[in-house]
């Protein structure tokens, strides 16, 4: 639950910062990603290079938003998203999904959306990115 700007309220304590979790296989990606989105724009961030890892992590620390590669050797972003879903506890965690797949001229052309979910075309702008997550969490 949301609690005054810029707080998010979790069993009683309140946080001051975006929690959000980036996993993706690319170890230089993540660090580029973490390192931005923490000291630019304030994020607690998280990372994980592997889908069981990342599920793993989404369940303990129940981030505000994950980030998700579309393309790793374990199992897919799509595979990791539906074991999410699942999940109650994980269920209603907005995921934006990272993919090296399509150009940004292509996931443009869908909308930014495909199958009703975010993606945003790599090489992804930290900006955009951050700008991103604001919107997908209402901010």
């Amino acid at each position: 639950m949301r609690h005054g700007a810029g707080c998010v309220r979790r069993g009683g304590a309140v946080q001051d910062r975006i929690t959000v979790l980036i996993v993706d296989d690319s170890v230089n990606l993540c660090e580029s990603l973490k390192l931005n989105l923490a000291h630019k724009h304030g994020f607690a961030v998280h990372t994980a290079q592997d889908g069981k890892t990342g599920l793993h992590l989404a369940r303990t620390l129940r981030p505000d938003i994950i980030i998700l590669d579309v393309m790793m050797p374990d199992m897919s972003g799509g595979q990791v998203a539906e074991l999410l879903h699942e999940l109650p506890a994980t269920a209603r965690i907005p995921i934006i999904f990272l993919t090296g797949i399509l150009s940004q001229d292509e996931v443009e052309e869908r909308g930014g959306e495909i199958g009703g979910e975010k993606f945003m075309a790599k090489p992804v702008s930290h900006q955009e990115l951050a700008a991103a997550i604001h919107t997908q969490l209402g901010r």
